[in-house]
């Protein structure tokens, strides 16, 4: 969310911040998962000619909260548990697994333990009256006019017709009447603080969470829902994730959910913050944004956050690629500062890769960005796939741990290259392009009916230009698709220009890396 009314370029201040087989089998609806990837130079009437592709299949009902695997089933089920996201109405009894003489109860991590859906969710959107003829079209790419609730909160109306395929409006209430005592900072901080007590204020019925989120955000409602409903949401919930820039944690916290990127607020909560926020605000007048007071008010009432790395504040400059390509293992929840990061995608404008992204997410949510790792021929070549959007090819052997780091394809929010900047770890794009990865990124993705319910994704092979172009390995550059089943792989044939790779759930003790 933008420092007070989402003018120039701003960010914390905002309102918002393998698996073992009885795992898959339980994520995937009990049924066999069936990604496969196939890599041919075979040009077809639907692709650009001579370009490259990677294609994937995926079941129809998999949903995995993960497609790598934790080197440790007790810190993965622990991990779960903090993150964990559900796929299937199986209501079966809870099972239990034996590893290393350690049982681990998994059934909590998937059962449904609340029936939250959208129409028990309101959304209040932190917006400006100045921005929003650009970015209401960010908004309608996420929203659901009929099975949604909630409002885009203005400080004036607009001139004009309000957009049909928005949420409504509404106009915050005047907050002269609050202090603000911050050097350089922008009192339009307290209209956002307050949106949360308003929308609770309007006394919508059968309402259990209300989700913050700014105008320049999107956000992924079927995770959301899934994601939300592992809470109970009569307690006091207060749900979300801190920043991408160590700087940013450090000057505001890494404790406060920061409001660009989206927060939870359970009703319970909602309803205790309305009772007190008003005389919360003139107790911390000194405060900079709108996040920072929130998270004040919600820490007087006892209550911490809970973190969910779903959550993206996006607090990052240039090529976003790096992160999504190397995404947590827990479901992509919202991307925010969509006027402020590069394209999602090379050669396209912000918003026709936007569509193109929320397309992909509309077949199936729960596994985009998903990591997947594999190697082949001998581990001569080792593959990234961030599902639903871009695979990453390297010549050579690079570790799980390293593929596990965001290639920094970006800056930090000051716009630095240190890795300091950051709070999670990222890894140096080599200067040797032989080093470098081949990049397939998203064309389309669809339900496939003729092959038993499964998804399809169409990758094609990034083109660089001819001095920058990666001529290191001509089998790779002559790579056109690639099917992968999740989430060990073994490849199955290389044969000119076509390799099959079988990737499936990984069995007790077997390694990504195909040793022992």
């Amino acid at each position: 969310m933008a420092r007070g009314e989402h003018g120039g370029q701003t960010s914390t201040s905002g309102l918002l911040g393998g698996l073992s087989p009885q795992i898959e089998e339980k994520l995937s609806g009990n049924r066999k998962p069936c990604l496969m990837f196939t890599v041919a130079c075979v040009l077809s009437s639907i692709f650009a000619l001579s370009a490259l592709s990677i294609i994937t299949n995926s079941c129809e009902e998999r949903i995995s909260a993960s497609t790598f695997r934790s080197a440790s089933m007790e810190r993965m089920a622990q991990n779960y548990r903090m993150h964990s996201f559900y796929s299937s109405e199986d209501h079966s009894p809870s099972k239990k697994r034996k590893i290393d003489s350690e049982e681990i109860v998994i059934d909590d991590v998937f059962k449904k333990s609340y029936n939250t859906n959208l129409k028990n969710i309101v959304f209040g959107i932190a917006a400006s009256s100045k921005l929003w003829q650009s970015r209401k079209y960010y908004v309608r790419e996420w929203w659901q006019k009929r099975t949604m609730r909630g409002y885009v909160w203005l400080e004036t109306p607009i001139n004009g017709t309000w957009d049909e395929f928005a949420p409504p409006f509404k106009i915050s209430a005047n907050t002269s009447q609050f202090k603000y005592s911050r050097p350089k900072g922008n009192r339009a901080a307290l209209r956002l603080t307050r949106i949360v007590t308003e929308t609770f204020k309007l006394g919508l019925k059968n309402v259990d969470w209300f989700v913050m989120g700014d105008d320049d955000t999107i956000i992924f409602t079927d995770n959301l829902v899934r994601m939300l409903s592992n809470y109970d949401p009569k307690q006091m919930h207060y749900i979300g994730s801190h920043s991408e820039s160590h700087v940013q944690n450090t000057r505001f916290s890494y404790s406060m959910a920061y409001g660009g990127g989206g927060f939870a607020i359970s009703y319970p909560l909602a309803r205790a913050l309305a009772t007190t926020q008003d005389g919360c605000l003139n107790r911390y007048p000194e405060l900079f944004g709108s996040d920072d007071r929130v998270h004040a008010c919600i820490t007087e009432l006892g209550v911490p956050i809970t973190k969910n790395q779903g959550f993206h504040q996006f607090d990052i400059r240039g090529n976003p690629m790096g992160l999504l390509a190397a995404h947590p293992m827990t479901p992509v929840l919202s991307i925010h500062h969509l006027d402020i990061i590069g394209s999602l995608f090379p050669r396209k404008s912000r918003l026709v890769a936007l569509r193109l992204l929320m397309r992909a997410a509309r077949v199936e949510q729960a596994s985009m960005f998903q990591q997947t790792i594999t190697y082949a021929q001998q581990r001569r070549y080792s593959f990234s796939i961030s599902s639903g959007y871009v695979v990453r090819v390297y010549q050579g052997f690079v570790a799980p741990w390293e593929l596990e780091e965001a290639p920094r394809t970006f800056y930090s929010w000051y716009g630095s290259k240190n890795h300091d900047h950051f709070p999670f770890d990222v890894r140096e794009i080599p200067d040797d392009p032989c080093e470098k990865p081949t990049l397939f990124f998203l064309s389309k993705r669809f339900l496939n009916n003729t092959a038993s319910g499964c998804i399809e994704t169409v990758y094609l092979k990034h083109r660089l230009s001819e001095s920058n172009s990666n001529g290191c390995d001509e089998r790779i550059n002559s790579v056109e698709r690639i099917r992968p089943r999740r989430l060990c792989g073994r490849v199955e044939m290389w044969k000119n220009d076509t390799i099959d790779i079988f990737v499936r759930p990984c069995q007790q003790g077997e390694l990504v890396v195909g040793v022992h």
